[in-house]
């Protein structure tokens, strides 16, 4: 299903959004390095039953900062999708995010709980969550992440300009996005989310305040990673329920994108 797109101006950057279908409002939140396109599979699966609004995170693709040197915060991108929320309903809706994004859904709904309706953190990078071993191995796990992946993404960049300078036609599109996100990624989000702390208390208080769901969630196949891990310690802290999607971490993006748009429906309803 085609997608309409807008432009929203937030304070720092605008931010490229993209929304489908109709029916109840579903933002979905991608991870680090990711952008709206990550979400087209499953999307158009559920573009019958909701309205689905996917949108680049500032940093990624197509939403771009008024300054490149501006720092990740967690706390910045939940504002953002506050204000993308608010631009878009006035009434509370589903929220899915994955990894990182799933981080930034959390910290939405400790501070604006009245916008959600319910809430799935897919495999979110929650540290503080993990105790002893896992979480010194998961540390490691994501600084050797930053350092290959820079790596990768220098020699990219060297095999970019080396093409632009020897060729008369432009640089492909989405590799340039990709670049761009990977450096985001490596540069400022690995660090920021490894440094992030969410306040469980609060998230606690804002559940009994509210009649609200929050359902962390892993991927069937990713149940040796640390971030399947942090998920099930979030259900067990809050003491609601975990629940399964199939594929991996990104499985919304993988082969298994129709049984995993029936299975999101199937928690929403």
């Amino acid at each position: 299903m085609k997608a309409k797109n807008g432009i929203l101006s937030v304070p720092g950057a605008n931010l490229y959004y993209e929304v489908r279908g109709s029916g109840p409002l579903l933002l979905m939140i991608h991870g680090g390095g990711g952008e709206a396109e990550k979400f087209d599979k499953v999307a158009d699966h559920l573009a019958d039953k909701y309205t689905v609004i996917t949108y680049d995170r500032r940093g990624h693709s197509r939403s771009t900062l008024d300054q490149s040197t501006e720092d990740y915060s967690v706390t910045i991108h939940s504002e953002d999708a506050h204000l993308l929320l608010s631009e878009l309903t006035n009434e509370p809706a589903f929220v899915f995010g994955s990894s990182s994004g799933a981080v930034i859904g959390l910290d939405l709904f400790v501070r604006y709980p009245e916008q959600i309706r319910l809430l799935i953190p897919h495999e979110p990078v929650l540290l503080q969550l993990l105790t002893g071993n896992e979480h010194e191995q998961a540390k490691q796990l994501l600084e050797t992440l930053q350092k290959n992946h820079q790596t990768e993404v220098e020699k990219l960049l060297s095999t970019s300009e080396q093409i632009s300078s020897n060729s008369m036609q432009s640089q492909d599109v989405s590799t340039n996005r990709l670049l761009r996100n990977s450096t985001y990624f490596v540069t400022h989000e690995i660090p920021g989310i490894i440094n992030y702390s969410l306040d469980i208390e609060a998230l606690k208080n804002a559940l009994k305040v509210r009649s609200i769901q929050v359902l962390p969630a892993g991927g069937s196949a990713s149940r040796e990673f640390f971030a399947y891990g942090c998920a099930e310690a979030l259900a067990e802290q809050l003491g609601t329920e975990f629940v399964e999607f199939p594929g991996h971490h990104g499985g919304y993006n993988s082969e298994l994108h129709k049984e995993f748009a029936e299975r999101l429906h199937e928690v929403l309803r």
